[in-house]
């Protein structure tokens, strides 16, 4: 344990002959010494060296004075409040052990100084823990990360608003799903995906700030909202063009239009497709490395004059596409595949608090940003190209997120059921010859 030490400093002995008290205390990186403001009466020894003949250099404290002495109660005092301070170190000492923190000069410079010093870290609230978090995640993720998370911290507040149920460390637990499940699936009307997405973000955070001792509770290890199948939203072969040639009257539609388009012709994801420049063309190849990828490797993209239709629209921007705000860009997107009449109407698989059902709706009311990489994804399997290929061409790195997005379309299993049917006839031609073959060999024998 680190000691204090008392002293008398003779190398400061005023004309009077008093010399003041020092204390000294040893710390990380170098000792600390602090001068009171008190001295005590020293004289000469034969060496001419001063010296105080009532200091007790072993037991650092004024000694073998009596009441008839001229300063015994100034003795007294100086003693009392020596034994005080050191009282105090120590106390300081024992707190940097408990709290496993090392005595610094700082330290020492604060408890000379009569600061107040409370090593004990003071305990981060939920919603401090969550800023710290959003923090970490701008600087270890991609932005739109660390919006999302932005965005789920947000949603929590409005829950807790909503409900009254008040969010803590100790109230994420069981009851906690319970409340927020109840509020997300029917007082919202929100889908139950939306909602899974919800837990594993909080997941996500709850480890981290376990992770950092900021709580001990594991309750949040319970909660399970697994992401369930819903009907793939994509664009048709006719739908894409009919949008991609659609002559809008709003310029702002005609912008979002040729944003979306261009997802549909590459699977550029929305915020890779933000990003892109004129610098990203290569000659008749696109050339990007994707953002949202823990190990990003570039995509490299054969183009063709469907590409270049849209990207010529363009040409005096150094920007390939207008810029957009995921948000606005999906109002905008719907309005304008409404004008183009893309209406059909489509019954589609949703997950509520009951369970599956179905929804009929005009499908321009279900596109998004994202739907241009599903329409990208769904066309390049419908037309009979590899898994591997299209994960280069996508930038996706696991075979289970690629699945999520195929949709097995009406031509592909009319092509299975025709390319299956014609196995069969082959095997019946096939067997029909062989059965009139061994016919005429019957009637040849009789």
């Amino acid at each position: 344990m680190a000691k204090i030490g008392f002293h008398v400093n003779f190398s400061k002995t005023d004309k009077n002959n008093f010399a003041p008290v020092r204390a000294k205390i040893s710390a990380d990186p170098k000792p600390v010494i602090k001068t009171f403001p008190f001295k005590v009466k020293v004289t000469k020894n034969n060496l001419g060296k001063f010296e105080c003949k009532k200091w007790n250099a072993e037991t650092q404290r004024l000694y073998n004075f009596r009441e008839s002495d001229k300063y015994y109660s100034e003795y007294i005092e100086i003693n009392s409040f020596l034994d005080d301070y050191e009282y105090q170190a120590k106390q300081l000492f024992k707190d940097c052990l408990k709290n496993k923190k090392k005595l610094t000069t700082e330290l020492v410079r604060k408890f000379f100084a009569g600061e107040e010093i409370n090593l004990e870290e003071k305990k981060k609230t939920f919603w401090d823990a969550y800023d710290d978090f959003i923090k970490y995640s701008k600087n270890t993720h991609k932005s739109n990360t660390s919006r999302m998370h932005n965005s789920n911290k947000n949603k929590l507040l409005k829950f807790e608003a909503d409900t009254n149920y008040k969010v803590s460390f100790d109230t994420v637990n069981i009851d906690f799903f319970d409340h927020l499940q109840e509020y997300i699936l029917l007082d919202k009307e929100h889908g139950w995906n939306y909602f899974s997405k919800i837990i594993d973000r909080i997941k996500t955070f709850m480890t981290w700030s376990y992770e950092r001792n900021y709580h001990q509770s594991r309750e949040f290890k319970k909660f399970s909202a697994p992401e369930k199948k819903i009907t793939v939203i994509r664009l048709t072969d006719d739908e894409l063009i009919q949008l991609m040639y659609y002559d809008f009257k709003n310029k702002s539609y005609a912008k979002a239009r040729d944003f979306f388009c261009f997802g549909c012709l590459t699977g550029a994801r929305y915020s890779d497709l933000n990003r892109l420049t004129k610098d990203n063309i290569h000659g008749e190849k696109l050339i990007y490395t994707p953002q949202k990828t823990k190990n990003p490797t570039p995509v490299v993209l054969p183009l063709n004059s469907l590409h270049f239709d849209i990207i010529n629209r363009y040409k005096e921007s150094f920007k390939l596409l207008p810029q957009y705000e995921n948000q606005s860009f999906n109002r905008m997107l719907k309005k304008a595949c409404e004008e183009a009449k893309l209406d059909a109407k489509l019954e589609v698989l949703t997950h509520k608090e009951k369970g599956p059902n179905t929804l009929t709706k005009p499908k321009h009311e279900l596109i998004t940003s994202h739907t241009g990489r599903k329409t990208f994804i769904c066309m390049q399997h419908e037309i009979g190209t590899d898994i591997p290929t299209i994960m280069s061409y996508t930038g996706l790195e696991k075979m289970e997120t690629i699945r999520a997005y195929l949709e097995v379309s009406e031509t592909i299993k009319e092509k299975g059921i025709d390319q299956m049917k014609q196995r069969l006839m082959k095997a019946k031609k096939k067997a029909d010859k062989k059965k009139k073959k061994e016919k005429n060999k019957s009637a040849q024998a009789s």
